[in-house]
């Protein structure tokens, strides 16, 4: 009887184990604060081998760790390359499945931005909210707050998604190229697969956890250089503030001044001296750490970082301060 009982609370306490790291921590209230969320990560992750397009030009080998030491206790994944000189400074997990959080945003402004420069739709036109959109899943996820009625240029729509990272502006673009977000992701894989991104897969728009959207650092670092085509995305994310105009459910304009995720540019972090930030993309999730992805020129040669953090948004970019003042 006793052993009964025994087997019985180990099976309670080990359904309780997986629950809890299988739950997703939805705490998005401040993008610079340490205590956002407590990162849960599989370390049994799969690691992938090249395959497809991209091995042919791929500047990081199978199962390559290049000066990866510093970086194995408070990071799940880095790449850091020399895109001037096709050189790789540090890579550790670069080809291990990672979760994306809103880094996702880049894949998405990718396939909205080749919509617009094909003439399909134009920046000024107006979009509308026909229905409120919410994340049942993730009430505190970040949202503009728009509702039914409310209305935005299809640029500013842009700036607030990229800048503020809004999740519901991601379901809007989709359902206004595409017809619906589903529909929208078909057109991210495809073009991740045209670029070489093919250890990825996107399911929305926004990047909130979901077990089959995923990425590589790798595959990160092709999506973030395939962005810096496109001079919207690159101008976008240039400002430090920007006048977002809209309009109320009630037809009104209103303005508010938004600013970027990004602690370099929004002036949470000192950007390093020497630096300039072209493209860049945040995230955070529970599931995916503190996550952000830049393009950059140091001493007028052109660097990608990719980092994912698991102990804090102060770590993450002390981390990416770690990597560039490798550059002597």
């Amino acid at each position: 009887m006793k052993a009964v009982f025994f087997y019985l609370l180990l099976f309670i306490l080990i359904g309780g184990i997986i629950t809890y790291l299988a739950v997703d921590n939805n705490k998005y209230k401040n993008a610079y604060n340490d205590d956002v969320v407590e990162v849960y990560y599989d370390k049994e992750l799969p690691q992938y081998d090249l395959k497809g397009y991209h091995k042919e030009h791929a500047v990081l080998g199978p199962d390559e760790e290049v000066n990866a030491d510093f970086f194995r206790d408070n990071t799940i994944s880095v790449l850091f390359v020399n895109d001037t000189d096709k050189e790789v400074i540090v890579a550790h997990n670069a080809l291990k499945r990672i979760y994306p959080a809103s880094m996702t945003k880049l894949m998405t402004a990718i396939v909205v931005c080749e919509a617009i420069e094909r003439g399909d739709f134009d920046l000024d036109q107006e979009v509308k909210w026909s229905n409120d959109i919410i994340f049942e899943r993730y009430p505190d996820a970040m949202h503009s707050g728009f509702e039914k009625g409310y209305s935005v240029s299809l640029r500013n729509l842009l700036y607030g998604y990229l800048m503020c990272s809004y999740n519901d502006f991601g379901v809007k673009l989709g359902e206004l190229v595409a017809g619906s977000e589903s529909e929208f992701c078909k057109l991210m894989n495809d073009k991740a697969y045209q670029i070489g991104a093919t250890n990825c897969h996107f399911v929305n728009t926004h990047g909130l956890h979901d077990n089959d959207h995923y990425i590589t650092a790798y595959d990160m670092y092709l999506i973030i250089n395939e962005a810096s085509k496109h001079q919207l995305i690159t101008e976008i994310d240039s400002h430090n503030t920007y006048p977002f105009f809209y309009k109320n459910a009630k037809g009104e304009q209103e303005i508010s001044d938004i600013y970027p995720t990004n602690g370099f540019l929004n002036g949470w972090r000192n950007i390093p001296e020497g630096v300039s930030i072209h493209e860049w993309k945040t995230g955070t999730t529970g599931m995916a750490g503190y996550c952000l992805a830049m393009n950059l020129t140091i001493k007028e040669k052109k660097y990608t970082i990719v980092v994912t953090d698991k102990v804090s948004s102060s770590d993450l970019y002390e981390t990416i301060e770690y990597l560039i003042s490798l550059i002597k």
